[in-house]
């Protein structure tokens, strides 16, 4: 239970008594009830049943003062000062604390109330421990989109590197991408050929394959890509020229030489915005 229906329902818990020995009050010659409460806000939500936070509690603390006032019992809320040496306040936060400590257990019925902004705010709370906790178990503490562990080892470069430039790589590895016949499947473009290079006569399509092999546009850093990949794995031109993309991407001992080679082109990155007529705007790239 929340704090503030705590306090509505220790007053709603006071008055209901109160209903149940109004006759033994009546015999003593009883006509006011006075409650005190340390809570501004609960007795200022007392004094009116509009829709909100603890409208069910006021609305059974209102029908207990009207019952008490057919029974010629009137109803006072007051407000006191929390801890400062009152003997009735000191009691209750004295039993308070026994209750929440499980010393009373045996006398102290909970009760949920769940009001209209109390319920999106205890799942919101719930969301957000559940990340906390998530990211605190599997990412790493300064970067929190940076896995740790095992998952966080495995490529260690691009787990390493800034963030736009690792989630292209692993856009381009999971062929994810914004690449041409990507797009086109998913009907963001009309077409699938190659916006950087036109393709030779606008005919070759824009893969993976395409952007790291044959794309015009990136040829010098093609050839230093390739460069890059024979010296890491000891492999000859012709084997490099053999090789497929996916394989490439998906050895660790090549990753410095891709990183590098996306760093150094827009491969990866999505299209320039087109015109009405379907052609590319311009020939730099939105990050």
């Amino acid at each position: 239970m929340e704090v503030y229906d705590a306090e509505l329902w220790a007053i709603g818990l006071v008055l209901r008594k109160s209903v149940k020995k109004r006759d033994t009050l009546q015999t003593y010659g009883v006509t006011k009830i006075a409650v005190f409460s340390d809570s501004h806000a609960a007795i200022r939500r007392t004094e009116h049943l509009e829709p909100g936070p603890g409208q069910h509690l006021v609305r059974w603390i209102s029908q207990c003062a009207r019952n008490l006032r057919k029974a010629g019992i009137e109803t006072e809320i007051h407000w006191v000062p929390g801890h400062t040496g009152i003997r009735g306040n000191e009691e209750a936060d004295r039993q308070a604390n026994l209750a929440r400590e499980g010393g009373r257990a045996g006398t102290v019925r909970e009760r949920i109330y769940t009001s209209a902004e109390n319920r999106p705010r205890r799942i919101s709370e719930v969301k957000t421990a559940a990340k906390v906790k998530w990211e605190a178990d599997r990412c790493s503490k300064h970067h929190g989109y940076r896995l740790k562990g095992k998952a966080g080892s495995k490529r260690p470069i691009p787990m390493n590197s800034v963030k736009p430039l690792a989630a292209r790589f692993y856009r381009l590895k999971s062929g994810h991408a914004p690449v041409g016949t990507y797009l086109k499947r998913f009907r963001h473009r009309h077409d699938d050929k190659c916006w950087w290079c036109g393709g030779g006569g606008r005919t070759a399509a824009q893969t993976r394959e395409h952007l790291f092999r044959h794309c015009s546009r990136w040829r010098d850093q093609q050839k230093t890509l390739w460069k890059k990949v024979g010296r890491a794995t000891g492999w000859r031109a012709g084997r490099c020229r053999h090789v497929q993309v996916s394989e490439l991407l998906s050895m660790e001992k090549c990753d410095k030489a891709v990183m590098d080679y996306l760093a150094a082109a827009d491969v990866g990155k999505f299209p320039p915005k087109m015109d009405g007529g379907g052609r590319a705007g311009g020939q730099q790239a939105e990050e």
